[in-house]
């Protein structure tokens, strides 16, 4: 019983460390971003593989993080 406990936890703790990589990984891709421009790059070539609604959430987390050029 105390293996199978100490499993689950393990895995939960692997799931949170991987959860918060990922979204520190997608704040610092948010910051990289130079001009607006590149989130409708990236929308179009994300229309290509994947559905609607998953790229305008991406295109709307993109358009919130980006400079305009000046």
């Amino acid at each position: 019983m105390p293996n199978l406990r100490r499993n689950r936890w393990m895995r939960r703790a692997a799931l949170v460390a991987l959860a918060v990589t990922v979204l520190f990984a997608a704040d610092r891709a948010a910051e990289a971003q130079t001009s607006c421009k590149v989130c409708a790059e990236q929308r179009k070539a994300c229309m290509k593989n994947y559905a609607g609604l998953a790229c305008k959430t991406e295109y709307q987390i993109c358009l919130k993080s980006c400079k305009p050029k000046h």
